[in-house]
């Protein structure tokens, strides 16, 4: 496989994976905001996480780029284990570190403007 090839690869791989990751992961902030008004939407933030896990899971074994903050994206989902089997808090654990996740991408996607720019 060329260079060329392995690049194509690689992005049609991030295409489909990011656009359900990214989905995913902003109906959730909309739906851990709404479980505090309405019961309907903790089913569905929690769905939401594990999917927006398993996706991220994915997309990190198909493109080979795990790093250690890839592990610390696990936490949300650590935080719905706790709400469904110990303490009603693990929701808000995860609500919080999935609005803590989403600060750091918006914070590196500035950076990576702010490079592009400078390197222009």
């Amino acid at each position: 496989m060329t260079k060329n090839e392995y690049a194509e690869k690689h992005a049609e791989a991030m295409d489909a994976g990011a656009k359900i990751h990214a989905g995913a992961g902003i109906i959730s902030l909309v739906m851990g905001g709404l479980m505090y008004a309405y019961a309907w939407a903790l089913p569905i933030f929690a769905g939401l996480m594990v999917l927006s896990t398993v996706s991220a899971i994915v997309i990190s074994w198909k493109t080979d780029a795990w790093v250690p903050g890839h592990w610390l994206a696990m936490l949300p989902v650590i935080g719905i284990l706790i709400g469904y089997f110990v303490a009603p808090w693990g929701f808000t654990l995860a609500y919080v570190c999935l609005w803590i996740a989403f600060i750091h991408f918006v914070i590196r996607g500035i950076q990576k403007t702010r490079e592009g720019k400078a390197a222009a």
